[in-house]
């Protein structure tokens, strides 16, 4: 994977990106960076204040999108209505939600496979890219922690598995606790053309 990723100068006509829990660092920074390069965004989170704030960043080419329900229920709307219409990235930061967290990884996991279902098709058109951002536990017994990182990546190579074919990838990327924001240029590189490239993986930062 890149360390240093080169974002490049426009994502106009290349990229359409969807957030989950997109309140959640990095989600406004990604949002943000994503509309100013030219890329259509439609950020999803569960508060309507917090799509709000997105909105008011860049009312054109940010759409906010609430979410209601469980992990699961929350992609009922989209599965019934988003169709194929093609997907680039799909940012995943549901695990960073502290309301979500708290579920577990087996609810996470729920979650990743409703998101699938209801995204799917729009990923394929798309060519585009699952990017999930985790929390890296920084004591080696926690267990809970460590258990989320495992089970993402075993779900991201069953899925790169069956997907990869058809042109789709899934990356991991973890990051110190409390520095999510670290992950913001790495998800936008990896929604980008040239990182669509690249084979599914982790990527640890910081």
């Amino acid at each position: 994977m890149i360390q240093t990723p080169v974002l490049p100068e426009s994502l106009a006509g290349d990229a359409t990106f969807a957030i989950l829990s997109a309140g959640q660092a990095p989600g406004p920074a990604v949002a943000k960076r994503a509309a100013e390069l030219g890329a259509e965004v439609v950020a999803m989170d569960r508060d309507p204040t917090v799509l709000a704030r997105l909105i008011s960043q860049s009312t054109e080419r940010v759409e906010a999108l609430a979410l209601a329900g469980d992990l699961v229920a929350r992609f009922e709307p989209l599965h019934r209505n988003w169709g194929g219409t093609p997907l680039h990235m799909v940012l995943n930061l549901m695990p960073l939600d502290p309301d979500d967290c708290c579920k577990g990884t087996d609810a996470q996991i729920r979650g990743l496979s409703a998101m699938m279902r209801a995204l799917g098709r729009g990923l394929v058109a798309g060519q585009g890219a699952v990017v999930t951002v985790l929390s890296r536990p920084s004591q080696p017994l926690a267990l809970a922690g460590h258990a989320m990182i495992g089970a993402f990546e075993a779900a991201n190579a069953a899925l790169d598995k069956v997907f990869g074919p058809r042109g789709l990838h899934f990356h991991l990327i973890t990051v110190p606790e409390g520095q999510a924001e670290l992950a913001a240029e790495s998800a936008l590189f990896l929604g980008s053309e040239a990182g669509r490239r690249l084979r599914s993986g982790r990527l640890d930062l910081g």
